[in-house]
């Protein structure tokens, strides 16, 4: 598939998610590799989903993730990876760029309501 269609589909498919998992709980972080090291840089938990967006003007698609007021932007995107669960523990996206670093957004699961 070229990438110019493949970001098409990633667009239907972001809209879709974003209108299903809006205002839910999340927590946002950024996972980098070098040499043979794995960091994780956690950059909030607890804002409310906005909304995803892609950028596909360029060469690689950029997604923006809209977290509260917060924007996180992952440039050069060449994987999406949905996560989702019949519990809804764990649900979220990895988002993987050309260099390998994967932004992940998972939601936070409501606690029970006694």
């Amino acid at each position: 598939m070229n990438e110019a269609k493949q970001s098409h589909e990633w667009e239907k498919y972001l809209k879709f998610f974003s209108a299903q998992n809006a205002g839910r709980m999340t927590r946002l972080g950024v996972f980098e590799s070098h040499d043979h090291v794995v960091n994780d840089y956690w950059l909030e938990s607890g804002l409310p989903f906005v909304g995803i967006d892609i950028d596909a003007r360029g060469e690689r698609p950029s997604v923006q993730v809209t977290v509260g007021h917060y924007t996180h932007d992952a440039s050069n995107v060449v994987k999406l990876e949905f996560k989702l669960s019949l519990s809804g523990e764990e649900d979220g996206i990895d988002i993987t760029d050309v260099e390998g670093r994967t932004t992940v957004l998972r939601f936070e699961t409501r606690p029970a309501v006694a």
